[in-house]
């Protein structure tokens, strides 16, 4: 009598396990991917932190040398070409920095964080500043104005608006009275508010000079005596700068 042999079936999963499984992995991907993305935030603001920090440095001791500050920078470039912007003064002739950092929260003004001319955005560097008639014989007058008290401000993580750009003349150092909040990472990652580094002369801050554009040095005691103090985190500035980032 012969033994007969039974065939041997391997179990797999079946369609409902496999939908179970893949289920339970879109579940995981979907708590982890959030956390992921705001280290990754978080990440890029203390990266822009450290670099405006070091840009800070760096103005200070280009005013050391030049007794003077560098004229104002957008990330745009539209009025003068970015060789010409304040910023990179910090990088020739004198080398105060090797190379002007790149903002990594350029906002949307233009295709992949470059600006109209092809060049990567860096931060913005703006304030008041003194008229052509008082520095045209500075050996770096590229642009409209040599900065008396400035403002290095990335757009943070609330992008693509400047939060300090409430009207056309508007700037972090006399803005017309009108709020400035700066990035609060306590209050989530995508809070209002531009990541701000103050500096300069602060016997500027909150007046009321031409345009909120043009400091007439001659005037200083005219603007001291109609102050239009400058809210930055609902804390009012006059003759006085706000605390570092």
């Amino acid at each position: 009598m012969s033994n007969s042999i039974k065939p041997r079936f391997k179990h797999g999963f079946t369609l409902i396990e496999l939908l179970i499984v893949i289920a339970i992995i879109l579940i995981l991907i979907a708590i982890a991917l959030p956390n992921f993305l705001e280290a990754q935030i978080r990440a890029r603001v203390v990266r822009s932190k450290g670099e405006i920090r070091t840009l800070a440095i760096a103005m200070e001791a280009y005013k050391l040398d030049w007794k003077n500050y560098p004229t104002f920078s957008f990330p745009n470039y539209t009025r003068v070409p970015r060789v010409q912007a304040g910023l990179v003064w910090l990088t020739s002739p004198n080398k105060y920095l090797t190379s002007l950092p790149h903002d990594p929260f350029p906002g949307d003004q233009g295709p992949g964080g470059h600006n109209m001319r092809g060049e990567p955005y860096s931060y913005i560097l703006d304030g008041l500043q003194i008229p052509r008639t008082e520095w045209l014989g500075h050996p770096d007058a590229k642009g409209s104005g040599i900065l008396l008290t400035w403002a290095i401000y990335s757009l943070g993580p609330d992008s693509p608006e400047a939060e300090v750009k409430s009207n056309s003349n508007a700037n972090p150092v006399c803005n017309n009275g009108n709020p400035v909040y700066s990035y609060s990472p306590t209050n989530g990652t995508k809070s209002r508010g531009d990541i701000l580094y103050y500096g300069g002369d602060p016997s500027w801050m909150g007046l009321p000079v031409d345009g909120c554009l043009f400091a007439w040095r001659s005037q200083l005691k005219t603007y001291q005596a109609n102050p239009v103090p400058q809210p930055v985190n609902d804390q009012l500035y006059v003759g006085r700068l706000p605390s570092g980032l």
